[in-house]
This record gives C-alpha cells, sequence and structure tokens, in this order.
C-alpha cells in the first residue's frame, strides 16, 4: 500500500502531498484495491461526506482519481471523478469589505470631494446594487427622476427596475441630460471607486446586499433588485447579513 501512495504522490508539491497522503489511505483503509468496485468509491464518499463539507469532498475525490489512475484502475478513476462532477457545491460567500459596510450610510460623505460625475456614480452603485455594466448603460430615458428608479437591462436582456433615494435622485439632476447619464467606460468607474472607497465596484453590490438584508429586507424582494435569476443567489448574502446584525447587537449591548 505505501509503494502505491507513494507512487501516486510523486511529483507533487510537500503541501499537496499533505493534502493527499491521508485521503488515499482512508480509501485503501477501507478496501484492498484489487478488491475494489466503483461502488466502494461511493460507499467512501458517503462516509466521508459525513465529516467534509461537499466542496472539500469534490476535491478529494478528483485526488482519489489521481491515486486510482496511478494503480491502472481506470474504471475507479472513471467512477470517482464523475461523482465529484455530481457533487453541487454552493458558490463561496461573497468577500464583504467591512470597512465599506460600516461606513455604508456614510459615502456621501466620504464622496463630499469627489466631480460630481464620479459622485452620482457611486451613488447609484452604492443604492441600487446595479452591476457596473449596467451602470454605464444608463440612458436619461431609463430613469424616473420624480419616482427616484431606474429601468435596468441585466444578463440575459432581462428588464429590472431599481430604486435609489432623493440625494442621488438630487446629484442626478446636476448632471447633463445628453444621450448615457454616464458616459465613461467600466474601466473608469472601477479606477473611481478604488481610489475613492478604496475597494471594486461588485464589493459595493456585495454591501449593498449585506445592508439590505441586515435591516430586515426580503430576500425575494433583494433578488428582484440585484436581477438574480435563483433565490438561492441572493440567500448567500443571509449568512453575512446576520453575522452583521450579530457584531452590531454585541457591541450595542456590551455583551460578548
Amino acid at each position: 500500500m505505501e509503494a502505491l501512495v507513494e507512487a501516486a504522490l510523486a511529483g507533487l508539491a510537500p503541501s499537496s502531498k499533505r493534502k493527499y497522503r491521508p485521503v488515499f489511505i482512508s480509501f485503501l483503509e477501507m478496501v484492498p484495491l484489487e478488491e475494489a468496485k466503483p461502488i466502494h468509491v461511493r460507499i467512501w464518499a458517503s462516509k466521508r461526506e459525513e465529516e467534509v463539507s461537499r466542496r472539500t469532498l469534490k476535491q478529494q475525490l478528483y485526488m482519489l482519481s489521481r491515486l486510482f489512475k496511478v494503480a491502472g484502475r481506470k474504471d475507479l478513476s472513471e467512477e470517482a471523478r464523475a461523482l465529484a462532477k455530481e457533487i453541487r457545491v454552493p458558490p463561496p460567500l461573497p468577500k464583504v469589505n467591512e470597512d465599506l459596510l460600516r461606513t455604508y450610510e456614510e459615502i456621501e460623505d466620504i464622496l463630499s470631494r469627489a466631480k460630481p460625475l464620479q459622485r452620482a456614480a457611486i451613488m447609484m452603485l452604492a443604492e441600487t446594487g446595479m452591476r457596473v455594466g449596467e451602470l454605464v448603460s444608463l440612458r436619461w430615458e431609463d430613469v424616473d427622476l420624480n419616482g427616484k428608479r431606474a429601468r435596468v437591462r441585466g444578463k440575459g436582456g432581462k428588464f429590472r427596475y431599481v430604486y435609489f433615494t432623493e440625494r442621488t435622485a438630487q446629484l442626478l439632476r446636476e448632471l447633463p441630460r445628453d444621450g448615457r447619464i454616464f458616459p465613461v467606460t467600466d474601466r473608469t468607474i472601477r479606477r473611481w471607486v478604488s481610489e475613492l472607497l478604496r475597494t471594486h465596484p461588485h464589493a459595493v453590490r456585495h454591501a449593498f446586499a449585506v445592508w439590505f438584508l441586515s435591516k430586515g429586507g426580503n430576500p425575494r424582494v433583494l433578488q428582484r433588485i440585484l436581477g438574480h435569476s435563483s433565490l438561492r443567489t441572493t440567500e448567500i448574502y443571509l449568512d453575512l447579513a446576520q453575522s452583521l446584525v450579530e457584531r452590531e447587537y454585541r457591541k450595542v449591548t456590551g455583551k460578548g
């Protein structure tokens, strides 16, 4: 067994060897390789899923496929890879810039020295959760300043409405009324956000989502605002929002 494990580990970096070795041994201790059948791969996986996350199990199955390939067991290798592909892994939690969250309601002050177009663009991102591409595509006919809403063309050409506050409506009223509201490129918007907020536009979108939910917003409403096709995509923000609520409670009450 040890000779086979060493052969399968050959060529890997030391850190990878430390990860792969216990995976190889756990399978070989369950059943000798010469007696193993494809069903044993699934039996092994069913036991492992009680101990590790789906993401980790998916990775470990690909690790096992390497062992089987080295051993000349194509049937087991194919079974491991097929099973790994069957495992659906939820998307990772978005990385939310906590400094941005803490100052979310003070963005107007942060942008006080910015140029009017920059202020309006970033406030629209912060209050609507729009993607950068959606923002730069906005035309004046898409915006209802009195109703404080905008019609956005999202992914797949689907239209939806997003909403903003009077402070953003006032910033928009100060801009020239001609063609596109923000006649700049995606890259320019990203540079502005980086320079003024020290983050990137998608972090602003994440911050909006977490802020909305932490204030008691309905996930289904947020789904429509963000233009997610699946509620599951929106729900990944719930844990982050709950964490934010709990931290705020601990800070206010002083109860650790």
